[in-house]
C-alpha cells in the first residue's frame, strides 16, 4: 500500500482525568455537572506489566501508562495479536515532576552561600537527591515507560510544546501512519499542572492576572491505527484523523486563523462539513480574546457550534488537547451527523494546532 493512500483511525481511548481514573467515569462525571481539578485516588499497578518499574515514574507518567493500557484494552487489541516492531508511542508533555523537596537541601542553606556559588548550589542538591531521580525525571520518560510496559518496539518520542503539545502528539502520530513508519501508534498527552514550581512560573508570567486560571493535571492517549488494518480486523472506529496543522505566531490570533483554515480546506475536499469546534481557551483573557476572533474570521456570521470542557475538567496543560480530542472523538462516533468536528489547542506563547476529525465512513 503506498503510503499516500494510509491515513489514521481512532480505535482506542484511554484517560486519567479530575473526573474520574477511566473514560467511562469522567463522561459520566461530566454529564452530571462534575468539576475538579485533581485526579482522584486510582492505582496504576493493575496497568503495568513489570510493577517494579513503579519506582521510576513520576506522576504524569503513571498516568499516560494506565491511559495507554486502557487504550490497548479499549481497542480490543490484546498482546501477540501485532506487530510491536510496527507500533509506536508519542506522547506530549512538559517535563518532569519537580517537587520542592527536590530542591530543600540546597534551599536549606544557613551560609546562603547557594545563591551565589552553582558549584555549591548543584553539590547540595545532587548530595540529597534520589539516585534514581534522573531516571524518573528525564523529558522522554514519559513515551519510553508506556513503551515499555505496552512493549511497543515502533517509532518513539515525546513532544514538549507545552499546552499544544498533546495534539501534536496526535497530529505527528497521524503522519507516521501516513507515511509507513509504523501500522499503530499510542498518541497523546500527560501532564500535572498542580505543583508548586508550576504556580509559581506562571505566576511569574502574568497569567493568573488575565482570569481564573484553572490549572489540573491528567492524561488521555488514543490508539491510532492504519485504516486498512483496523477494517482487516474488523475493529470499532471512533473516527478518522481527517486533518492536522500547526503553527505560531505572537498572541496564537493569525496561528489559530492558519490552522483552523488548513483544516477546513482539508474536509471540504473530502466532500465534509465542519459543524463543531472544542474550544482551546476558557481561563486566560488574552488568548480567550484571541481564539473568539480568529472564529469569527474563519466561520464568519453564521458561526459554528462551540464546546469545551476545561471549565469542567480545568487546564491539563500538554494533556489538555489530547483530553478534548477524546471525548470529542466519543461524541462524533455516538452522534448521528455526517460532519468533522475540530479541536483548537492554543498555547500562552502564540503556538497553536488544529485537528479535524470524521465518521469513519468519510
Amino acid at each position: 500500500m503506498r503510503a499516500a493512500e494510509r491515513s489514521a483511525v481512532v480505535t482506542g481511548i484511554g484517560m486519567v482525568t479530575p473526573l474520574g481514573a477511566d473514560l467511562d467515569t469522567t463522561r459520566r462525571s461530566l454529564a452530571a455537572g462534575g468539576r475538579a481539578d485533581r485526579v482522584p485516588a486510582f492505582d496504576p499497578r493493575p496497568h503495568l506489566k513489570q510493577p517494579k518499574a513503579l519506582k521510576l515514574m513520576d506522576r504524569r507518567t503513571r498516568m499516560a501508562v494506565a491511559a495507554a493500557s486502557m487504550a490497548i484494552d479499549d481497542a480490543s487489541l490484546p498482546p501477540g495479536s501485532f506487530d510491536a516492531d510496527r507500533l509506536g508511542v508519542l506522547i506530549g508533555s512538559s517535563g518532569s515532576d519537580l517537587q520542592a523537596e527536590d530542591l530543600s537541601r540546597a534551599v536549606a542553606d544557613p551560609e546562603h552561600r547557594a545563591a551565589e556559588d552553582i558549584a555549591y548550589f548543584s553539590e547540595r542538591i545532587l548530595s540529597g537527591l534520589n539516585p534514581l531521580w534522573l531516571l524518573v525525571n528525564l523529558p522522554n520518560m514519559v513515551s519510553a515507560h508506556v513503551a515499555i510496559q505496552l512493549e511497543a518496539r515502533g517509532p518513539n518520542s515525546t513532544v514538549m510544546t507545552d499546552w499544544i503539545a498533546g495534539a501534536q502528539a496526535i497530529g505527528e502520530a497521524t503522519e507516521w501512519i501516513r507515511a509507513g513508519e509504523a501500522d499503530a501508534v499510542l498518541a497523546g498527552g500527560a501532564d500535572v499542572g498542580v505543583l508548586p514550581f508550576v504556580f509559581a512560573g506562571y505566576e511569574q508570567a502574568g497569567l493568573f492576572e488575565q482570569g481564573a486560571f484553572d490549572l489540573s493535571e491528567g492524561a488521555a492517549v488514543l490508539l491510532l491505527e492504519e485504516a486498512g488494518r483496523a477494517a482487516e480486523r474488523g475493529a470499532r472506529v471512533y473516527g478518522r484523523v481527517s486533518s492536522y496543522s500547526c503553527a505560531s505566531t505572537p498572541g496564537g490570533r493569525d496561528a489559530l486563523i492558519a490552522t483552523m483554515t488548513s483544516a477546513l480546506e482539508e474536509t471540504r475536499r473530502a466532500g465534509l462539513t465542519v459543524d463543531t469546534l472544542c474550544c482551546a481557551s476558557v481561563f486566560e483573557e488574552t488568548l480567550l480574546r484571541a481564539e473568539r476572533e480568529a472564529v469569527e474570521e474563519v466561520f464568519g456570521a453564521a458561526g459554528i457550534r462551540l464546546v469545551e470542557f476545561r471549565s469542567a475538567l480545568g487546564h491539563a496543560l500538554s494533556a489538555a488537547p489530547a483530553i478534548d480530542a477524546a471525548l470529542m472523538l466519543c461524541a462524533l462516533r455516538e452522534s448521528a451527523g455526517t460532519g468533522a468536528v475540530l479541536c483548537n489547542s492554543l498555547g500562552f506563547l502564540g503556538q497553536s494546532a488544529t485537528l479535524a476529525f470524521s465518521r469513519e465512513a468519510a
